[in-house]
């Protein structure tokens, strides 16, 4: 393997910088994937547990944890790494969404082991607990693709 030249090397690095600094002036910080499966945003964190997702900081303390989307906690994780608040707007849409997979899962069981009587009861609530799941995944989803386009 070649070894790249000093100066080649610091110019890449100057580069990689100026790129650096251009994303944050527009409002994304880069993130980096770390070798456990962590995804380093900034000084914050991001780890899936079995509970969703969670943000820690510098000094590994939580954040903000059980969050149920990953694109949830790409955007929480980058507006703090910008120095902003948490986005409870969007921390709570977060929670409707797992709330209404909740209930959609629900539903769904209780429709398989219901009596034929009450099949349209559950099957109708199953069929509105999906559609607020898919709205409110919309929701995030389309915050994200803001964030991205950005790049």
């Amino acid at each position: 393997m070649k070894t790249i030249p000093e100066e080649l090397y610091k110019r890449i690095q100057k580069i990689s910088e100026e790129v650096k600094q251009d994303l944050r002036r527009k409002g994304l910080v880069v993130p980096v994937k770390q070798d456990d499966g962590s995804i380093t945003v900034g000084t914050y964190t991001i780890v899936k547990d079995p509970n969703g997702y969670t943000i820690l900081d510098f000094c590994d303390e939580e954040v903000v944890t059980g969050i149920n989307l990953p694109q949830t906690a790409i955007i929480v994780a980058n507006k703090l790494a910008l120095g902003y608040y948490k986005d409870t707007k969007l921390l709570e849409e977060d929670k409707r969404y797992g709330f209404a997979e909740f209930e959609e899962k629900l539903y769904k069981r209780a429709m398989l082991n219901k009596s034929i009587e009450k099949f349209d009861i559950f099957l109708s609530k199953h069929s509105i607990a999906h559609y607020k799941k898919q709205e409110h995944k919309k929701t995030i989803i389309n915050s994200f693709e803001k964030l991205i386009k950005l790049v």
